[in-house]
């Protein structure tokens, strides 16, 4: 991005240097600055980035960014009213001044291994860049697009805690296709009801022109809901209604399969990984492929190269035992999701399951709810941890055996060796913030 169009999309003063500069590389941390590379001082609530702009000078940094006056004669200086913001236009400048198609993500749960589906599947055809790790609120967004170098396609990741913020975010974006994968509970103590989610997530096609394209599960009870006579709507699912549908799906150990129909034809689909629900998502990934004119060879092999983000739903073999390592997050849908994935082994099943949390006054009954689910699959044994996973615990004592309850992690390390056999397979889940990575890396 040249200085010039900095300028132009801050609307913001040049202190120091030379206009006609290229710039190549953003961003807000001033330990990750390259050479020739922006750096962003942004305030947050216990730092100030202003207060590290020497310090991104000294590791590579070229060019700043400014709110505060700082004097930097051999650098290039540009001041702002608001980095926060200048960030912002930023991106949106680049979105709309270079030729590239934009494919947003969303969903309650899912949308890193959608994403990275998508990308698989979309970089057989384009030189395509993807968000990367969790870049996907209102910081990591545009610091996505200031990655562009010279792609065809952007695979955008958006989330959002909040009414209003995917909005933001479609408004910097501008999706030409948009990808729902499904509305569950996630947040629902931040937003109060599953429509206030729904409604959240459909605020991805804010910024997005008529007749462009959006992508929804329409298996899921809200999306199926969803009537937009603005857009061209493709419904993907297992079941009637769906314009490019899944049938004769088969659930193994280490991958899936199905038979994918859309347009009078039909064709088998090899996904290496397990689950249903990554046979969803990658519905959603042909759906893409084939809005962007990718052949279904090319599709096909894009998902079978696919690979998931590391941290997310791991399969780790050691010590004589197979462990799925969910510690990432956790809502009800992800645990369902990870629970399917375990009863469908064959071995020894065990599932230690920990709180879901910013579910507020909805905690009980969903808690409940996922006991309850543990208690029809026939899983061996199963190890609650925390204050809310009390109700999962109760739920499913009315209808297994083999459940107990424990107040911290600490509590299971101890006795673990008392739950666990050689060939057991254990599946470890529950908010990031329970910690849960501890008890993995005992096991």
């Amino acid at each position: 991005m040249k200085v010039y169009e900095i300028l132009e999309a801050t609307k913001g003063i040049l202190v120091s240097g030379n206009k006609e500069d290229d710039i190549c590389f953003f961003s807000q941390d001033s330990r990750q600055m390259k050479n020739g590379g922006m750096y962003i001082p942004l305030k947050g609530e216990r730092f100030d980035g202003h207060d590290f702009i020497e310090s991104a000078f000294q590791t590579g940094a070229t060019a700043i960014i400014t709110a505060k006056d700082v004097s930097y004669p051999d650098k290039i200086v540009i001041k702002v009213e608001d980095t926060y913001q200048a960030l912002k236009d930023m991106a949106i400048y680049l979105r709309s001044h270079r030729p590239v198609k934009v494919v947003g993500v969303t969903g309650s749960v899912g949308k890193t291994s959608t994403r990275d589906m998508v990308y698989s599947v979309v970089k057989q055809k384009y030189k395509t860049l993807k968000t990367e790790g969790n870049y996907n609120n209102e910081i990591g967004l545009p610091l996505t697009i200031l990655r562009y170098q010279d792609e065809e396609v952007m695979v955008l990741e958006m989330g959002m805690n909040h009414l209003n913020e995917m909005s933001r975010l479609s408004m910097i974006a501008h999706p030409d296709v948009s990808c729902i994968t499904n509305v569950g509970t996630a947040h629902i103590g931040e937003l109060g009801s599953r429509e206030n989610i729904l409604k959240a997530k459909l605020e991805i096609t804010d910024g997005m022109k008529d007749q462009s394209t959006l992508i929804i599960n329409n298996d899921n009870d809200m999306l199926q809901t969803v009537d937009l006579p603005r857009l061209n709507v493709v419904r993907v699912g297992k079941n009637e209604g769906a314009s490019i549908q899944a049938s004769d799906i088969e659930l193994f150990e280490d991958h899936s399969t199905f038979i994918v129909h859309y347009h009078d034809q039909s064709e088998k689909i090899w996904v290496p990984v397990q689950g249903e629900h990554n046979v969803f998502n990658a519905l959603i990934a042909i759906a893409v492929g084939l809005e962007l004119d990718i052949s279904l060879e090319d599709i096909k092999k894009g998902i079978q190269e696919f690979e998931l983000t590391k941290n997310r739903m791991d399969i780790l073999e050691k010590n004589h035992k197979t462990i799925i390592d969910g510690t990432y997050n956790a809502s009800v849908d992800s645990m369902k999701s990870s629970i399917d994935v375990l009863a469908n082994y064959k071995k020894r099943k065990v599932a230690i399951l920990a709180d879901m949390l910013e579910l507020g006054s909805y905690s009980q009954q969903l808690h409940e709810e996922v006991g309850n689910y543990v208690a029809t699959k026939e899983i061996d044994v199963l190890i609650c941890i925390g204050k809310e996973a009390k109700y999962m615990y109760q739920k499913a004592k009315e209808k297994m055996e083999n459940v107990y309850y424990f107040t911290s992690n600490q509590e299971v390390i101890e006795q673990l060796d008392q739950f666990l056999k050689n060939d057991d397979v254990v599946l470890v889940k529950g908010s990031h913030s329970m910690n849960l990575k501890e008890i993995v890396e005992k096991i």
